[in-house]
């Protein structure tokens, strides 16, 4: 990724964003009795996202189906290790599944299973996503791919147009 110009943060002494914002974060779960980490349906849908990726793994492993059926345990797993990634080890990544720090990195290592590398998603995502958040050109999240445009600031090309319609085809990329 190329970097076209330094980034310059206003110093934490100079801005009262971030404290005022974590602020109003504490007193919303206060004042509505909520917790900052996970529920029971939280929990529930760590069970059946961590069960909808293992169950399927087995049957390929252990029986011989067919191909529409090996479609459809792929496409479980695919579902199921797309929520591990999206909620379950996110949250626990960023130690807000559990207040227990092992049962954080615990859950946080669900990642593995999916073949990922928990030290290297924390690298790229706690470090270089959230230091330049949707800034173009420093954030890879935003970096476009192949041909999926990622950031209203990046170069137009013709095919762009299409992204819509194809899209969906080229998000595991």
């Amino acid at each position: 990724m190329k970097i076209k110009a330094r980034v310059k943060f206003i110093s934490q002494d100079k801005t009262q964003f971030f404290p005022v914002l974590k602020q109003r974060v504490d007193e919303y779960f206060e004042t509505n009795k909520l917790s900052k980490h996970a529920n029971a349906s939280m929990v529930f849908k760590t069970f059946i996202l961590l069960a909808g990726y293992i169950v399927p793994f087995i049957c390929l492993l252990q029986f011989q189906v067919s191909f529409p059926e090996s479609l459809l345990l792929w496409t479980i797993m695919g579902i199921s290790v797309a929520g591990i990634g999206m909620s379950v080890m996110h949250d626990a990544n960023h130690s807000a599944y559990s207040s227990n720090e092992k049962i954080n990195s615990l859950v946080g290592h669900t990642l593995n299973l999916a073949g990922g590398s928990v030290f290297n998603w924390k690298l790229q995502h706690n470090i270089l996503h959230h230091t330049y958040t949707n800034i173009s050109g420093m954030d890879e999240d935003i970096q476009d791919r192949l041909v999926l445009k990622f950031s209203p600031h990046s170069k137009v090309k013709w095919y762009h147009k299409f992204q819509p319609f194809y899209v969906f085809f080229f998000m595991e990329c």
